[in-house]
């Protein structure tokens, strides 16, 4: 009988542990589902970036099959103009990213390329930001045609176009994002700023 009664104690006192144990699992897994959730959400809702980066990376290949096979590696008059527009475009795009990491609360230059509201993110109107809504956008799009312009490709050129449809549709979804992040707040912004092209588009 008292062996009897030493065991049941002994459950008893397991019995919390047992009960920790089974929920702190629940919350783990309740955690990685939550996160494989919001990976999976993440990737449709970005399906424009995906799609931009498969075309815009064929572009770079066929125009550098192109500069080589049917070309003969002959450097054209366009190749100038496309290696300004790659430099441009290039420093542009570093510029924004460093000031939307700096500004905006993103914690490395790598995140500023995802569609994604930070915790404590902070909308950026100042810099190249004042000019237009889109510096990043802008400076791709430079830097994009001016690769493949360097080896005057028009293989490349309507690749690289089809990617930049992909990246105006991108925008869409980034600044219904940012509506629903700042409300009236973006919306004024988007009043008193071009979305791309300074003082016309």
């Amino acid at each position: 009988m008292r062996a009897r009664m030493q065991r049941g104690a002994r459950r008893a006192r397991a019995l919390p542990t047992l009960l920790s144990f089974k929920h702190l699992m629940d919350l783990l897994l309740s955690f990685e589902g939550r996160k494989m959730l919001k990976v999976k959400k993440s990737f449709r809702e970005d399906w424009t970036g995906l799609s931009a980066i498969v075309a815009l990376g064929t572009g770079f290949i066929v125009a550098i099959l192109d500069f080589v096979f049917l070309q003969n590696i002959t450097f054209q008059v366009f190749a100038l103009a496309g290696l300004c527009l790659l430099l441009v475009g290039g420093y542009l795009r570093f510029k924004a990213r460093l000031e939307l990491k700096r500004k905006a609360g993103f914690k490395s230059l790598a995140s500023t390329g995802r569609l994604q509201i930070v915790e404590d993110h902070r909308l950026v109107k100042d810099g190249l930001y004042k000019h237009v809504r889109h510096p990043i956008y802008l400076a791709e799009t430079l830097r994009n045609f001016g690769f493949v312009l360097i080896f005057s490709s028009i293989y490349g050129v309507l690749f690289v176009a089809v990617g930049t449809i992909f990246l105006l549709l991108r925008i869409r979804t980034e600044e219904r994002m940012l509506i629903e992040a700042f409300g009236e707040d973006y919306k004024e912004y988007q009043r008193n700023t071009k979305k791309l092209i300074p003082y016309i588009y």
